[in-house]
């Protein structure tokens, strides 16, 4: 196989982190070049990058190879294999041989394509809306479905979700069918990363799902169970105002820079003011954020700064509107330019 290195090592870095630090099965650490893709499976996804050079192709290129291919001079890199399973790697004046493994070994764990169950989206909006609900999306707990995204279609409405029990966020965008599936946060985050372009084709079954577009193929398992009720929790709220974003946002980042500890971040809402402060050991930070429209009642609530501020990062409007009911009920985001809106949960202030 003879292909440009720039080409070779791109794709091959969009897709090596697929590749599991430690397996029963000592093959997945290495990417199979096979009928025109390089392939990395660590038996949950599998994911196919478009390489027309390997078309006819059908090896595998060891792990210890990677780091060498991206460190090549420019140019052309020469790549055959023995029947003994030795891969030689050549470019201007390198050369070097490393051991692989036979190609058959290489497990086939690609979901099958479910032409009857699929639907076509933009790659933008999907990366975007996916993007704006996976800080949402935990990723490590005990419970699986709530470790998931939530792509469910129903009511004309495509919907994403992502909870963690502090927070829930949730996008939406115009779509006729009926379906839903619980996507991993692993592969959420590897479609975000891959640079998808174009149209997405994402054809489902009962247990997995294949994101397509020209360049790549992500075979995915999906988590089972039934999502949560989502909708129910966001309800009208009695107070209401508006607030820039960037403000805002730029006033909890100079608050929790100024300690080290987590602890809760106060607001105080009166008329057209929000004063937000944090308060430790060695700090005791106020900072008074302007309100577009004013609150009926005055509320002084508290949440994880933290939170606070990831959700705000994860909306790109500049305004953004605030409903709350009381000092121990949640707060909801939401932006002034799309369906996308946020819960975040108080925590309890002193």
């Amino acid at each position: 196989m003879k292909v440009e290195k720039t080409e070779l090592a791109a794709k091959l870095n969009k897709i090596k982190g697929v590749v599991p630090k430690k397996t029963t099965k000592p093959i997945l650490q290495g990417i199979l070049v096979k009928d025109g893709y390089l392939i990395a499976n660590n038996m949950e996804m599998t994911v196919k990058a478009k390489l027309e050079e390997a078309e006819g192709e059908c090896f595998i290129i060891p792990e210890r190879a990677f780091d060498l291919i991206s460190n090549l001079p420019e140019g052309e890199v020469d790549i055959s294999v023995t029947a003994e399973n030795t891969i030689t790697i050549k470019a201007d004046k390198i050369k070097n041989k490393y051991q692989t493994m036979a190609a058959e070994q290489f497990p086939d764990t690609v979901t099958q394509k479910e032409e009857n169950n699929q639907l076509t989206i933009k790659s933008s909006t999907l990366l975007e809306s996916m993007k704006r609900v996976s800080y949402a999306v935990p990723v490590f707990g005990n419970n699986a479905v709530m470790s998931s995204l939530c792509l469910q279609a129903t009511g004309g409405e495509l919907n994403f979700v992502g909870l963690d029990g502090h927070v829930l966020a949730w996008d939406k965008v115009d779509y006729d069918g009926e379906f839903e599936l619980l996507i991993p946060k692993n592969t959420v985050d590897k479609l975000k990363s891959l640079g998808l372009s174009g149209d997405v084709r994402i054809m489902h079954s009962r247990t997995g799902a294949v994101f397509v577009t020209d360049d790549f193929e992500v075979y995915t398992r999906l988590v089972e169970g039934q999502y949560f009720k989502y909708r129910t929790m966001f309800k009208e709220l009695p107070l209401h105002t508006v607030v820039s974003r960037t403000e805002l946002l730029d006033a909890m980042t100079r608050a929790k820079m100024c300690t080290e500890e987590r602890c809760p971040v106060r607001f105080e809402m009166q008329g057209e003011q929000l004063k937000l402060s944090i308060k430790d050991k060695t700090t005791d930070y106020h900072e008074t954020v302007d309100l577009q429209e004013s609150l009926i009642e005055s509320l002084t609530i508290g949440f994880d700064a933290r939170l606070v501020l990831e959700t705000l990062k994860a909306f790109d409007c500049d305004n953004v509107g605030i409903s709350l009911e009381g000092p121990k009920m949640p707060m909801i985001f939401e932006a002034e330019d799309s369906d996308f809106k946020t819960i975040v949960l108080p925590v309890a202030i002193n």
